[in-house]
């Protein structure tokens, strides 16, 4: 199997919407939570690009989204750099080999990987650090409803990448 060369003008989209995103995701110009619910745009973002990769490149985008995602977010201790590098090797493995590139499997993939995510985060900084009345009004008021709200953002890229990968293999 020959992998085919992204073209750059391809690549540099890819790098404008996460860069794009991650502005979005971590200012306070535009605030798109809902109440207690806050999505985590970059791994659905994260999930569709691993989609429509390769594994290595997958990771690679990975470590550097949750770098970039540590480094805005206090206090995580490269806990996003490794849980989106692994979750982006994860799914382009997935998909590559197991899954068809279609929108339930997009769908599926998110939420897997945002329910893993929120539960990972949940177990590294609120389990055993609260007291039980605070973890269930963290898991309830706060991680479900986000990982319900960041689920919606796949489908919008999931189709921009699902774009850049038909212009590819054209």
């Amino acid at each position: 199997m020959q992998i085919k060369k992204r073209h750059p003008w391809i690549v540099l989209a890819s790098i404008l919407i996460f860069f794009i995103t991650f502005i979005i995701h971590y200012t306070d110009a535009i605030d798109i939570s809902i109440k207690n619910a806050s999505p985590m745009l970059m791994l659905p973002l994260l999930t569709a690009f691993s989609m429509f990769s390769q594994p290595v490149p997958a990771a690679a985008a990975g470590l550097i989204t949750g770098i970039l995602t540590d480094s805005a977010a206090a206090g995580t201790l490269c806990f996003n750099s490794v849980a989106m590098m692994l979750f982006a090797a994860f799914t382009a493995a997935i998909s590559n080999n197991l899954f068809n590139r279609n929108i339930r499997s997009a769908l599926l993939l998110s939420v897997l990987t945002s329910l893993v995510y929120f539960l990972l985060r949940w177990l590294f900084f609120y389990a055993f650090i609260t007291n039980i009345e605070d973890n269930i009004t963290y898991l309830l008021s706060y991680a479900f409803p986000s990982i319900i709200y960041t689920n919606i953002f796949i489908f919008p890229y999931y189709f921009i990448f699902r774009y850049f990968y038909r212009r590819v293999n054209a």
